[in-house]
C-alpha cells in the first residue's frame, strides 16, 4: 500500500493518484538527491549512497540512545518548519467533505478525519482521548457532545504537533516507541495541567460563553496538586499553541458553523454553567503573546527533560514498554 502524502489516504501500489483526493502520489524510494529508483527495501540510495527517506525507530532503547539525547537537547526547529509541520497536520482537511445535517455531524465529520471518535457509555467523565482514539459519552446532549469531541481533538492534535516535532529533530517516521514517550510527555507532571488547558482553550472557542469551563484543568488543580503558580509559564506557553490550533480550525469550524453550534446549545439547554474558579480562566487568550520561537524552544526543553530521564532510567523504559500495546496497531 502505497499512503497519500497529502490527505493520508491509503492507496493500492498500482495507483498512480490518489482515490481520496486524486492528488499525485509520489513514487516510493526515488532518491531525493539523484533521482535513482532503489529497491523497497533499500533506506539508502545504491548510486549516491545518501538516505532515501527517514527510518522508523524500533525499540526504546534505540530511542533512549545519548546521540537522540544530543539532538533534542541541541534541537532547533525555525518558525517556518514549526508552521510546515502545523499546515501538514491539517492538510487533510482540504479534501475532505465537511457535511451533515446537525452540527454534531460536521464537528464529528472534522474529528473522524483524524481519529475515531467512539461512543462511551460508563464511567464518570464526559470523554477522553486514549490510546489515540477520542472516546465520547452519546448519552450527554448533541450540544455537550459537540464540545467533548472539540476537547478531545485537540489533545490529539497536540499529541500529534509533538510527535510530528520530535520526528523532525531525529530525522525519523513515526514508530510505536515514539508515539508512547509523546503520550508519556504530554502526561508528565507538568505537562498534564498544560495539555488541560490547551484543550478547553481550544474547545472554548466554539461554544457558548455561558458553557465555557475548565473542569478538567480545575479536577487537577483541586484533587491531585497541580500548582497554577509553579507551571503558569509553562500554561501561558500552552495558550500560545492554543491559538495556532484555533487559527487552523477556524477554517473548517466557521463562522456559520459556529453559529449552528450555539443554536445546538439554546436547543438543548444543557444543565452545566460557567464557573470560574481560578485567575488565570479569566486570561484573554488575545493577550497572550509568545513569540513562536519561545514557545517551540521551551517545548523541546520539556521535552529534552523528559527524554533524559528515560535515557538515564532503565526501571522506567520497561514500565513504559509495557504501554506499548497502546499503540500498536
Amino acid at each position: 500500500m502505497k499512503q497519500c502524502d497529502v490527505c493520508g489516504t491509503f492507496n493500492s501500489n498500482e495507483n498512480n493518484y490518489c482515490t481520496n483526493c486524486g492528488c499525485y502520489i509520489v513514487e516510493e524510494n526515488i532518491c531525493p538527491f539523484c533521482g535513482h529508483k532503489n529497491p523497497d527495501s533499500n533506506n539508502y540510495c545504491d548510486i549516491c549512497g545518501k538516505q532515501i527517506s527517514s527510518l522508523s525507530i524500533e525499540g526504546l532503547d534505540v530511542l533512549f540512545s545519548e546521540y537522540n539525547l544530543s539532538l533534542i537537547q541541541n534541537a532547533n526547529i525555525s518558525d517556518y518548519e514549526y508552521h510546515n509541520i502545523l499546515d501538514s497536520i491539517f492538510k487533510r482537511l482540504d479534501y475532505a467533505t465537511i457535511s451533515g445535517k446537525t452540527p454534531k455531524d460536521r464537528i464529528f465529520k472534522i474529528a473522524e478525519m483524524f481519529r475515531p471518535v467512539i461512543p462511551k457509555s460508563s464511567g464518570s467523565d464526559h470523554g477522553n482521548f486514549k490510546n489515540t482514539k477520542i472516546f465520547y459519552d452519546d448519552r450527554l446532549d448533541d450540544s455537550l457532545q459537540i464540545g467533548v469531541v472539540i476537547h478531545e481533538l485537540a489533545h490529539y492534535l497536540l499529541f500529534e504537533l509533538s510527535l510530528n516535532l520530535l520526528c523532525k529533530i531525529l530525522n525519523v517516521n513515526k514508530s510505536v516507541d515514539l508515539k508512547v514517550f509523546i503520550d508519556f510527555f504530554l502526561s508528565s507532571p507538568t505537562l498534564v495541567g498544560v495539555n488541560e488547558f490547551f484543550a478547553h482553550t481550544v474547545e472554548n472557542r466554539y461554544i457558548p460563553h455561558a458553557y465555557r469551563n475548565f473542569s478538567s484543568f480545575n479536577n487537577l488543580v483541586e484533587y491531585h496538586g497541580y500548582d497554577i503558580d509553579l507551571n503558569m509559564e509553562f500554561i501561558l506557553i500552552g495558550i500560545s499553541f492554543a491559538k495556532d490550533i484555533i487559527a487552523c480550525l477556524d477554517n473548517y469550524i466557521d463562522e456559520r458553523l459556529r453559529e449552528l453550534i450555539k443554536l445546538q446549545f439554546k436547543e438543548d439547554n444543557p444543565n452545566v454553567f460557567r464557573k470560574i474558579c481560578y485567575e488565570i480562566e479569566e486570561i484573554e487568550m488575545d493577550d497572550v503573546e509568545v513569540p513562536d520561537s519561545v514557545k517551540i524552544s521551551i517545548l523541546i526543553l520539556l521535552m529534552a527533560r523528559c527524554f533524559e530521564y528515560f535515557y538515564n532510567n532503565e526501571e522506567a523504559r520497561k514500565e513504559l514498554e509495557d504501554t506499548k500495546f497502546k499503540f500498536e496497531d
